[in-house]
């Protein structure tokens, strides 16, 4: 059999090669966490505290890994004292999970989302989806003030 070496067939041939080797890993499927493990590391939060969860599925895009990365730092970065008061909880669920499938119906998700929710004597009274996350995800300081700020007017209300 005779190749014939045209223009069109290498450039695809180095379009299909700089594809496999330019992302590594970018959209493999990351291990289940073992939810039992991850509970019993977390601080006890207060009777009246905010969660913010960061959802999303098996499946990550290097998007989605950025919005989870950067919703974690401003997080942590910002609200650490609130979180090891046990005023504000970080969690990040996957709701392929046979036990988090509800989260898809409690909260409308359609994709990977960031909420906020308010919880007060173990009910959540409110919550809110910070849509801007997908927008804002190609600035991370922007994407952080965004973050900083609604979970702030939170906190202050």
């Amino acid at each position: 059999m005779q190749v014939i070496w045209n223009k069109s067939y290498i450039f695809i041939c180095l379009m299909v090669f700089g594809m496999a080797f330019s992302l590594p890993g970018a959209f493999a499927q990351e291990p289940a966490k073992n939810s039992a493990e991850t509970a019993a590391t977390e601080i006890q939060p207060q009777p009246h505290h905010l969660v913010v969860t960061y959802f999303h599925t098996t499946f990550r895009c290097p998007t989605c890994h950025n919005i989870e990365n950067y919703s974690a730092a401003a997080v942590h970065s910002n609200f650490e004292d609130e979180r090891q008061s046990g005023k504000l909880v970080w969690r990040v669920i996957n709701v392929e999970e046979p036990e988090n499938k509800h989260f898809i119906k409690d909260y409308q998700l359609y994709s990977k989302h960031l909420i906020v929710s308010e919880v007060k004597d173990s009910k959540e009274v409110r919550w809110k989806d910070l849509k801007d996350v997908w927008t804002l995800v190609r600035n991370e300081k922007k994407f952080e003030d965004y973050v900083k700020t609604e979970i702030s007017d939170w906190l202050r209300e």
